[in-house]
């Protein structure tokens, strides 16, 4: 009898959860399985005694690709309602609460397995990546309610309530020496991502160009120059299907750590070239984990190569890698100072450590240098989380660019107290490529559904929100059956960061009304411009007579609450409720995609 953990994700950061519940499931003297939702026979869950689901919501509260079939398989109405009366489950849902459907996914799972009469192990868990210590401020909580449950109901024989955080398991993986004439092929047809090719990088931004922000709770204000790239990748005529796209379509890049990062891991580790070079195969040491993808490191590959492309070594560390960190420590010092950071009562203590200065894991193996020069190759893969792929909305047309996709990426740097600036990793990355770099991408469908082009626009994209409706005002000027668009830009100056300036000025079917929040004392953005007379008569016509489509992009912060509130004064002496944005929301007339 074994606890079965399955896991929804997209990015993978659901299965990075799974897989420290798979951890403490082992130290809790538990028989564990770890499977993605789709990977797992829907008709066999009657048959498990316990079941902890984890899943991420992806668009506008849609479900993971990985546990989309596995979902549409438990809506089957053929199902009765007592399906799942002996299975106990607990559900965990994982999610950003800046975003409109916040952890929809995991509140309709939830909901749909107490309709098949599952017995719930404890209240759904509604992890949020905006909470000071991210996911694990609701993630600690439920798992220690679903263990306790799991002991008091004495599902599991033998299951051990308390543990000891330094206990040792077994490896994730085994690294067994291999031939560097190996060469193992493996079908490009099965690459998740294939490559793209970076054809240019240009800046977009005055290189004068500043901002003063104060990025995260519990930080100083911190200044730190603006720097927008334009990046375009032409796409080889033998992946044009892979890499066909529609406007609004998303585009997932890979991203590999940089060099500084690479290099105060590998002092701290003091792993020789030698090492790092040798030819390895990574062969699982769990039948229910998969290795690392070939394609994407290789088989046979190096160490070297997964620190590059696999491990994130920028990731601010969470307690869980503090609790592996300390059952490796051979140092009784850095056991103790570790053990207190992956304690509950050293939540302080963590934060102070970790989340307000942005410390990077990387830099996290120079503070423990004893320990770190310890650690086994193979430990990496437990210690380190997997490098996760980025969303970037796509900027180009694929009427005008269709060989060809263009990001519009802002590079993040800035300075915490910290020496080094933080940077990060994708935006970072992508600053870096020269022209003829490779990268590993994919497309992925958007959030936004757009209307035919019959169908008039009103477009809301401050900064780099701007991005998707580029790639969807573009194309429609060149369909002479599109309608009339209005497009509401926002930027801090009009000389330092208007981006796509002179694109807009050759447009005849949109209206391009720009907000400039610094070229003036007042600062002014798009919801102020939205409300002036000559604006706001338009849009009210637009939405009660014309049946517009409003789409919002941009960041998560006050942007999308400012924008739907000026849209209620504009058209509250119209319309009989003052919750006209939920109900063109409702009728998928009012659309977001937005991002922290």
């Amino acid at each position: 009898m074994s606890l079965l953990i399955l896991y929804g994700s997209e990015t993978g950061t659901a299965q990075d959860v799974g897989e420290s519940l798979r951890r403490e499931a082992l130290m809790r003297n538990l028989t564990v399985r770890l499977i993605s939702m789709d990977e797992y026979d829907l008709h066999s869950l009657p048959n498990e005694k316990a079941a902890l689901l984890v899943c991420s919501t992806t668009g506008q509260g849609e479900m993971p690709p990985n546990m989309r079939s596995f979902w549409r398989s438990m809506l089957r109405k053929s199902i009765p309602n007592d399906f799942l009366t002996n299975t106990h489950a607990a559900v965990l849902g994982l999610g950003d609460s800046s975003y409109q459907k916040f952890n929809f996914a995991g509140k309709r799972l939830f909901r749909r397995l107490e309709q098949l009469g599952a017995r719930m192990l404890t209240q759904l868990g509604l992890a949020d990546d905006q909470h000071e210590i991210g996911i694990d401020g609701a993630l600690i909580p439920w798992k220690e309610a679903v263990w306790m449950r799991l002991y008091e109901e004495k599902i599991f024989e033998n299951m051990k309530l308390e543990v000891d955080p330094t206990t040792v398991i077994p490896s994730k993986f085994i690294l067994e020496p291999a031939s560097i004439s190996e060469n193992l092929n493996f079908h490009e047809e099965d690459q998740e991502y294939r490559l793209l090719t970076a054809e240019e990088n240009r800046r977009v931004t005055a290189d004068d160009h500043f901002q003063v922000r104060k990025l995260f709770i519990f930080t100083s204000i911190s200044i730190y120059f603006q720097d927008t790239r334009l990046v375009r990748f032409s796409v080889d005529d033998k992946d044009s299907h892979f890499f066909s796209y529609n406007p609004g379509d998303v585009l997932m890049v890979w991203p590999y750590n940089n060099d500084e990062s690479m290099q105060i891991a590998i002092d701290a580790l003091q792993y020789s070239d030698d090492l790092l070079d040798r030819p390895v195969h990574i062969r699982t040491n769990d039948r229910y984990l998969n290795p690392p993808p070939k394609w994407l490191v290789g088989d046979p590959t190096t160490l070297r190569s997964c620190l590059r492309r696999l491990l994130d070594l920028q990731t601010i560390p969470r307690r869980t890698f503090f609790e592996v960190f300390a059952s490796l420590a051979v140092d009784e010092f850095e056991k103790r100072r570790l053990l207190e950071l992956a304690s509950p009562q050293g939540l302080d203590d963590l934060l102070a450590y970790a989340n307000r200065v942005r410390r990077t894991t990387a830099e996290t193996f120079r503070d423990f240098p004893v320990t770190s020069k310890s650690i086994s190759p193979e430990r990496l893969f437990d210690l380190l989380k997997t490098i996760r792929p980025r969303a970037f909305s796509i900027a180009s047309s694929p009427v005008v660019q269709g060989n060809s996709i263009e990001l519009l990426v802002a590079k993040v740097q800035y300075k915490s107290r910290l020496s080094d600036p933080r940077r990060g990793l994708c935006s970072t990355f992508l600053s870096r490529l020269k022209p003829g770099d490779k990268v590993f991408s994919k497309i992925r469908p958007g959030t936004f559904k757009f209307p035919p082009v019959e169908v008039p626009l009103i477009c809301i994209g401050p900064g780099t929100g701007v991005a998707p409706f580029r790639s969807l005002l573009i194309s429609r000027e060149r369909n002479a059956s599109s309608c009339q668009s209005i497009l509401y830009f926002g930027c801090r100056n009009s000389k330092s960061d208007d981006y796509f300036r002179e694109e807009w000025e050759k447009c005849r079917r949109t209206k391009v009304v720009k907000a400039y929040s610094r070229d003036q004392e007042e600062k002014i953005y798009v919801q102020h411009r939205m409300i002036e007379p000559q604006n706001a008569g338009e849009i009210r016509e637009w939405i009660l007579e014309k049946n517009a489509s409003i789409f919002i992009a941009g960041s998560s912060g006050d942007m999308p609450k400012a924008v739907t509130g000026a849209i209620h004064e504009i058209c509250q002496k119209d319309v009989q409720t003052e919750e006209i944005a939920a109900k063109l929301e409702k009728e998928g007339r009012l659309q977001f995609e937005t991002w922290s």
